[in-house]
């Protein structure tokens, strides 16, 4: 581990220029990079030197589940026919996968609406494997990756470090093909069955695979395609029999007898998702009864044919666009706010079917967005940026969040949605739709309303998203539900321009570890913008600011130099030299050319464009103290220690001056200069300063930030260099119990510190403890 917190060069918010939109903290958080009030670092900076903090993970219980699984519906069908067709392929699949290792899962396909989530989730709930996952596949792989990494956590697997969700998703894949405990992995709504086939797990005796899919082409080798039909008559009628109040009891079929539930069945094409609908109403408004619910079933139907596009109401579509229309209009006739439920079912509709965020109608800033003024970021905006802000839709305008709570309850009682409060154990609770009633509700609403429910639904998830990679499962659930909206509404997130969220999801999937994820999405979002606004727009030059940073962070440094190389000419061309993106594009080619090892043309960049900004921004702009500290970074990586280190003092009496004593620049600076004054040979000083340095750690950031626990190994290390290596080898010793607590035994620091322990151990004399120390 290099010792010592330096300040870097690139911008911590992934390439995004600060003109392009803020990136909030929230109170008792420090942002490092970025364009965030509070900012450890300046925009354009990073931490070349950093720490995750993972906490030390319990003994593994068995069984363990993984994964948001949705509920079973009421009167679940287990659907006798269906289950054998899917039993006998699994026993077929174990004896292929004996005799061919190819076999490894089985596909349940079908139209939307018919019930595959539903039987796929009654066997992974009533699993006995020592390990269930439950995913989806839904616009990609992200979820996916993301949910075998967090096995992969919590089961401890070998190589899963907790740092990059996909180098810990493979190291599951090994573990399951490996291991002797039975598992099942269940994978929902795939889009693109090729596109998985990197993630399917091997064949294994005890482990299996069950996905679902609307696609219709033939499944790959080793997996049986069962085809999943509407409810039979039986299971219809015994589904509506169990869950509707007022049908008759009689012998015989409902055919036979003239039950209106076969009435109800037929006229719905027996489609559970449409039936469920049908149930719900019945089961709320007892007072109707399913022969007159039958008939009322026509009545929509002839408005459906004003409101819906020609080819948006056939077949199943149909069904459940007037058994939605119905349950709505329930909904409204007992809602506490004149067109609240239909807004809030609006909203929920433009985002992943598989779950938003409950925060979303609880947080106090993303409420704001979808119902009221805005978030406190709209305040900052200037008067020629204000045209961004979208109108208020009225159903939501001034909405409290109690009344918000009791608008979901209701529509989930009528099952609308599925509203799943936030719980215990930090279980941040769901709002989930199903994509067919979400698009009923999307194909029915006014078409004033869906440019500003667009926009306000994307500030609420930007209001949302935290900064810097923290919380990775709330980061997949904001990207999944940011594509959905995007795949939904595209050109409203393009009007007046892009709208910031969609830049956040690229900058999402790098910060947690999925740089060529984050270059495939700006290389994507390039071609958007450029379709939508044309190449020399502004947020099109952003796009591709933010694909060649990521080009570079995905290993192609010459391309990256060369995409930055041809986006600065056009950035000078059409916003000219001096705009804050331009410095931000040279600023980020200089330091792409250190990291090539053209550490001579990087300085002689740094000193140009450090003229330009000092006179376009002055001394004290957090860009300009920014290229100071990287100017001085470089000097030392060139060997002049002293000039960086007369540097470095320069810009902390200014620092000290301007941002004062604990700010986190100021305290990064000192910890800075203190490791130079230990390379320019003074180890004494470099322990002296680190032990003061210590002190205001401690007091200002707590004894186990990252940045303290960094000092008291860097100062045990100087402690050592000058001369005391027994007091370097304790306080080694009494760290590595800090680190194994506060990062886990495994960590890649722990490791580091184990190695450093036995050196030091060597060192003072311990030969015995050395050996230990690297066999551990």
């Amino acid at each position: 581990m290099s010792r010592g917190t330096g300040a870097g060069d690139k911008d911590g918010a992934g390439g995004v220029p600060r003109s392009v939109g803020r990136l909030t903290v929230r109170g008792g958080e420090v942002a490092v990079g970025g364009d965030a009030p509070g900012s450890a670092l300046a925009p354009g900076s990073r931490v070349v030197n950093h720490t995750t903090v993972n906490n030390v993970l319990p003994e593994v219980r068995w069984p363990l589940r993984v994964g948001a699984v949705p509920p079973l519906a009421s009167s679940f069908q287990p659907r006798p026919s269906l289950r054998a067709l899917v039993e006998a392929a699994r026993a077929d699949g174990q004896d292929v996968v004996l005799a061919q290792p190819a076999e490894s899962g089985r596909v349940l396909v079908g139209e939307g609406g018919v019930g595959k989530s539903q039987l796929a989730a009654s066997y992974y709930l009533a699993s006995g494997a020592d390990l269930a996952v439950w995913t989806t596949a839904k616009g990609g792989t992200g979820q996916l990756v993301a949910d075998f990494a967090e096995a992969a956590a919590r089961i401890g697997v070998p190589g899963a470090h907790g740092e990059d969700d996909r180098a810990d998703a493979r190291a599951l894949l090994e573990w399951l093909q490996a291991t002797d405990r039975s598992w099942l992995v269940v994978i929902d709504d795939v889009e693109d069955l090729d596109q998985v086939l990197d993630w399917w797990p091997r064949p294994h005796p005890r482990g299996w695979v069950l996905a679902t899919t609307r696609q219709r082409k033939a499944t790959a080798a080793g997996r049986t395609r069962i085809d999943v039909d509407v409810f039979t008559e039986a299971e219809a009628h015994a589904y509506l029999h169990q869950r509707a109040p007022g049908l008759p009891d009689h012998p015989g079929t409902c055919n036979d007898c003239r039950c209106p539930a076969a009435s109800v069945a037929g006229l719905l094409g027996r489609l559970p998702l449409a039936l469920s609908h049908a149930a719900a109403y019945l089961d709320n408004n007892r007072d109707t009864t399913p022969a007159a619910y039958a008939r009322m079933l026509a009545e929509p139907g002839r408005m459906l044919a004003e409101v819906l596009p020609g080819d948006g109401a056939d077949g199943y579509a149909r069904a459940v666009h007037t058994t939605m229309l119905i349950n709505l209009k329930a909904v409204q006739a007992q809602e506490a706010r004149s067109g609240l439920a239909r807004a809030v079912l609006n909203t929920v509709a433009r985002l992943d079917p598989n779950g938003s965020p409950a925060a979303l109608w609880t947080d106090p800033e993303a409420l704001a967005a979808l119902t009221g003024p805005g978030p406190r970021w709209w305040q900052s905006l200037k008067p020629r940026t204000s045209r961004a802000i979208p109108r208020a839709i009225p159903g939501l305008r001034g909405v409290r969040a109690d009344q918000v709570r009791t608008c979901l309850l209701l529509l989930d009682r009528y099952s609308l949605i599925t509203h799943r409060p936030p719980g215990g154990n930090g279980d941040p609770g769901l709002v989930r739709i199903h994509a067919l009633t979400a698009r009923a509700a999307r194909d029915t609403t006014s078409e004033k309303q869906r440019h500003p429910l667009a926009r306000r639904a994307a500030d609420a998830l930007l209001a949302l998203w935290p900064g810097h990679g923290r919380d990775p499962a709330l980061q997949q659930t904001l990207r999944a539900n940011a594509i959905a909206l995007h795949e939904g509404t595209a050109p409203a997130l393009y009007h007046p321009d892009a709208h910031i969220v969609l830049l956040q999801v690229g900058t999402s999937f790098g910060l947690t570890g999925q740089v060529t994820a984050a270059r495939d999405y700006y290389r994507t979002l390039t071609d958007t913008t450029t379709h939508h606004l044309g190449s020399d727009h502004p947020n099109t030059l952003t796009a591709r600011h933010n694909l060649a940073h990521w080009q570079g962070e995905a290993g192609d440094a010459q391309g990256a130099a060369d995409a930055y190389t041809a986006v600065l000419a056009d950035s000078i061309r059409m916003l000219g030299p001096d705009h804050p993106n331009t410095l931000v594009l040279r600023h980020n080619l200089a330091r792409l050319r250190g990291e090539m090892g053209d550490i001579q043309g990087a300085a002689d960049a740094y000193t140009a464009e450090l003229a330009d900004s000092i006179r376009m921004l002055g001394p004290d702009h957090p860009n300009t103290l920014t290229l100071r500290h990287n100017l001085a970074r470089l000097r030392g990586e060139m060997g002049d220690i002293q000039g960086a280190a007369d540097a470095y003092t320069a810009m902390l009496a200014d620092s000290i001056q301007v941002l004062g004593p604990d700010h986190p620049r100021t305290l990064t600076l000192r910890h800075n200069l203190a490791r130079l004054r230990g390379e320019a040979g003074d180890a004494q000083g470099a322990a002296d300063a680190y032990t003061a340095l210590l002190v205001d750690y401690i007091r200002v950031l707590g004894p186990d930030h990252p940045n303290t626990l960094t000092a008291r190994h860097d100062l045990a290390h100087w402690q050592g260099e000058a001369g005391d290596a027994q007091g370097a080898a304790d306080a080694h010793a009494a760290l590595l119990a800090d680190y194994i607590r506060v990062l886990g035994p495994d960590h890649p620091n722990t490791l580091t510190l184990r190695h450093d322990l036995a050196r030091w151990q060597g060192k003072a004399g311990d030969a015995t403890s050395t050996t230990e120390g690297k066999q551990k």
